[in-house]
């Protein structure tokens, strides 16, 4: 099978295994965090703070692999869509929080149902940017599982949001109005929501992948002369 690209430095893929590490630990933030505004647990100010707080590693992930150089011919184009949508579903997440607190507000529904859509998309997009990171490794069973992670994140997602469209068609709610149908959607059930949630594990798994992937190459490089070696501190990049 050809290989895509040179590896690079180790040093590089060093910061590409950094990257991807953050993103990694910024699922289960993202995660905590609109769970929590999904069932209110704190005031309303202390929630949107968290909220918008949680997209701190994913940007913060997200300029390490941007700093990382050019690894394949489409990264810094793929690293600027995951940076453009992170920002807009960060601005969007108040509204989650808003919508939580007063549901029969149909504005905030709306800009809840954004930010869902958004943050879908994201996940998508950091899937898609595991799997360019494989292509300058060369590692066709990342890039495999990168693919997976994109399709399963896209398709557990409508597949949710049609199951509960079919579910309130059944049930009359679309044809009772709009006031029906958000007071429905602010009782929906905690195993319910979670599935909402759910995207966010299989994007954490293919994260964790491209971070120890990078991370051998890193390593191999290193210890194949043509690094000196990986800098103090290095050592496990998550």
């Amino acid at each position: 099978m050809r290989r895509e690209q040179d590896p690079g430095a180790g040093a590089q893929w060093l910061e590409v295994s950094r990257g991807f590490s953050s993103l990694f630990w910024g699922m289960p933030a993202m995660a905590l965090a609109h769970a929590a505004a999904l069932a209110g647990l704190w005031p309303v100010r202390v929630m949107i703070g968290v909220a918008v707080a949680s997209f701190l590693p994913v940007g913060h992930g997200l300029w390490r692999l941007r700093s990382a150089g050019e690894l394949t011919g489409r990264w810094r184009r793929r690293t600027g869509q995951a940076a453009g949508l992170a920002l807009a579903t960060a601005y969007l997440s108040p509204f989650l929080v808003w919508w939580s607190v007063w549901p029969m507000e149909g504005f905030f529904a709306v800009q809840a149902g954004g930010h869902y859509l958004a943050l879908v998309v994201l996940l998508v997009v950091l899937n898609r940017l595991a799997g360019e990171a494989a292509r300058g490794l060369g590692d066709a069973a990342l890039r495999r599982e990168a693919k997976a992670g994109a399709g399963m994140v896209a398709g557990m997602s409508l597949c949710t949001v049609t199951a509960l469209v079919w579910l309130f068609h059944r049930a009359g709610l679309l044809e009772a109005g709009v006031p029906t149908l958000l007071a429905q959607l602010s009782r929906l059930t905690g195993e319910t929501r979670t599935l909402l949630l759910l995207p966010y594990a299989m994007t954490a798994y293919v994260m964790w992948r491209a971070k120890e992937a990078g991370f051998r190459r890193a390593v191999d490089r290193a210890e194949s002369g043509s690094e000196p070696s990986v800098p103090d501190g290095g050592g496990e990049a998550g």
